[in-house]
């Protein structure tokens, strides 16, 4: 699951019965939206930097192509905004998603190995995880709210992202494609820092990335100029 410390209390409730505050860590769902907001506020000089000397550096490239030592640069500031965003929210959700134990390589690729043998930490089995915080919380607890509705809303993004701002990525193939490997190369990673492994996070997260680009398309129906500043 995205979040950490509610993945692993979430595990011990459903096999011990502990009511909820204790499972979730006294943590709400405006706790994690504050946190990211955090991480994407100071993640901006970064992203700011980054990007400041990619276009440097292709304002040089395109300098040298035409013989001239200045180039204006155009680009547009809508598509630059909606790029940074972008950027910075993908930078937030991986550092949620890709919280916990860094050791030694070694080590890690023991503990991955571990745990295919054993299965240790890991569910393939469909909606298995999705019914257990059902029965336990219900629709209208945070912890399923954080744990299953965040594991699809966070991914949104994701997939209208793509539609936004790459013209290559609107067809069905590359938004199946791109919204599969994300959450498949995210648990796949999880398995080595002993993160849940757990084939309902793919799911939630896949569903998430493809409802971010039916909503894509659906406003670009409404508003189709809104698609003219992808690359």
């Amino acid at each position: 699951m995205i979040f950490r410390e509610c993945r692993y209390r979430a595990n011990y409730t459903v096999c011990t019965g502990k009511n909820e505050k204790d499972a979730k860590g006294n943590r709400k769902v405006t706790d994690y939206i504050v946190d990211l907001i955090r991480i994407m506020l100071a993640g901006i000089p970064i992203y700011v930097l980054a990007r400041g000397l990619l276009l440097l550096r292709r304002a040089r490239r395109l300098g040298a192509k035409c013989g001239k030592k200045k180039v204006k640069l155009e680009y547009n500031k809508l598509r630059e905004l909606c790029l940074g965003l972008f950027v910075l929210f993908m930078m937030a959700l991986m550092t949620f998603v890709l919280q916990g134990e860094y050791t030694a390589p070694k080590q890690m690729m023991a503990l991955a190995k571990m745990r295919i043998n054993t299965g240790a930490g890991m569910n393939f089995v469909p909606f298995h995880t999705i019914r257990n915080y059902y029965r336990v919380f219900g629709w209208r607890g945070d912890l399923f709210g954080i744990n299953i509705i965040g594991n699809i809303l966070m991914f949104v993004p994701w997939g209208y992202g793509l539609m936004l701002l790459w013209k290559k990525k609107r067809h069905i193939g590359s938004a199946l494609l791109y919204t599969a490997f994300l959450p498949m190369m995210i648990e796949f990673f999880q398995l080595f820092i002993n993160r849940q492994v757990d084939v309902d996070d793919f799911i939630l997260n896949f569903l998430g990335g493809m409802l971010g680009s039916l909503v894509f398309w659906i406003f670009g129906k409404m508003f189709p100029k809104a698609k003219d500043f992808a690359i």
